[in-house]
């Protein structure tokens, strides 16, 4: 295909599709198709080249990680049902009547409807590659629901979550955070080398960071980043669904 080698360099995801074409996750919210029935873009092959050499440039001055871009564009895809996680609060009740902020929702389609089906006074999708309006994050929360974005992040863009985590949600307000554990990270991908406090794999033709958990690390680490006491709520075989509340004062709890 091409452009595909400038593609993974620049940290875009190519998606292979069951009829032979391919589908790209470009940053910034961007999405195109290749077919290899016609040898065609869905987009002006033009404004791909010139999409890509922007972020080959910004790459190049250092403005922005392929690892990075990479990491958040491997997002899930659940078009049949939502993950475990939003499965979980939906059934406990924990979103009836409150304001839900879906932080990195990725690809999970299906999310927003179960949320609102479960009771969910509003829903808000914030994703930098597929819901990428940051005047969302300027509003707060009853809820914030981070599912398997930590993971993917090394640690200064993890801080950065973090921090925004604890602007979005009010006083009072509840975040539901979930990580992959130790055990899928190291024995379910190709793993590269280690990277920062994780690790480089190689999920389908990207590179990508991935960090485990275990439940009591993760727990540690929110304590340090926001303060208060967070407590285990489910886990999904080794991967941990946290629970963290704000104080109704605004400070940590």
């Amino acid at each position: 295909m091409k452009l595909s080698k400038k593609m993974i360099k620049a940290g875009w995801n190519i998606v292979p599709e069951r009829d032979g074409s391919y589908t790209v996750h470009a940053s910034h919210a961007r999405k195109c198709t290749f077919s290899l029935a016609n040898g065609g873009w869905s987009v002006p092959l033009e404004s791909l080249e010139k999409a890509l050499e922007a972020d080959l440039e910004q790459i190049a001055t250092k403005n922005l990680s392929p690892l990075i871009t990479a990491s958040k564009l491997t997002a899930l895809s659940h078009t049949k049902q939502s993950s475990q996680p939003i499965r979980l609060l939906c059934s406990n009740g924990v979103v009836r009547d409150r304001t839900v902020l879906h932080l990195g929702s990725g690809r999970e389609y299906v999310a927003r409807d179960d949320l609102l089906t479960a009771g969910a006074r509003e829903v808000v999708d914030y994703d930098p590659n597929f819901y990428p309006d940051k005047q969302v994050l300027d509003d707060e929360y009853d809820a914030v629901i981070a599912s398997y974005v930590l993971n993917i992040l090394p640690p200064v863009e993890r801080h950065e979550v973090y921090q925004c985590i604890g602007r979005c949600l009010k006083p009072g307000g509840t975040a539901y955070l979930t990580v992959q554990g130790v055990w899928p990270v190291e024995n379910k991908y190709e793993i590269i080398g280690k990277h920062a406090d994780g690790y480089l794999i190689k999920t389908g033709l990207n590179t990508t960071f991935r960090k485990g958990y275990e439940p009591e690390a993760f727990l540690e680490e929110i304590r340090l980043e926001l303060g208060g006491t967070p407590s285990v709520l489910k886990m999904f075989y080794s991967n941990t669904l946290a629970v963290w509340s704000k104080a109704a004062d605004g400070q940590e709890d």
